[in-house]
């Protein structure tokens, strides 16, 4: 079961199921469980270009610490927004495997910055989500 503060890897169709988001798995912090209820905080590599022209208002860089994170290069977790799903169900498999969750410091850390001016939860389409997932069903 994944639970609040771990780390799963995935592919996600946002905005739609052709943008770099679903060609390529990224790293998301499950935020809240509750059922069939997820929410998603992204993470991505950190990038030159972010450093100078950052598309994200609120945002927590991460160095990789496998003490606090499972990241294996420096990371920025985007606190704009949350990614839902409603029906569908997460294999344990989609944990990251060197450690499967952030640390509790790095968890509220995040909280904090999400909570600063609000944040656009995003419900995500699930028929594409499964599509692109085979262990997400």
């Amino acid at each position: 079961m994944i639970n609040e503060r771990d780390v799963v890897r995935m592919k996600v169709p946002y905005p739609s199921i052709s943008d770099g988001m679903a060609v390529a798995s990224h790293m998301y912090i499950c935020h809240k469980h509750l059922g069939t209820d997820y929410e998603y905080i992204k993470c991505q590599t950190l990038k030159p270009y972010m450093l100078i022209n950052n598309p994200m208002v609120h945002y927590h860089d991460e160095q990789p610490d496998i003490s606090r994170n499972p990241f294996t290069r420096p990371t920025r977790i985007d606190c704009d927004k949350l990614f839902l799903t409603a029906t569908v169900h997460y294999d344990d498999r989609l944990k990251t495997s060197n450690r499967p969750d952030v640390c509790e410091d790095l968890f509220w850390s995040v909280q904090v910055k999400l909570l600063k001016d609000g944040y656009s939860k995003i419900n995500i389409n699930e028929i594409e989500l499964k599509n692109l997932n085979r262990l997400i069903y």
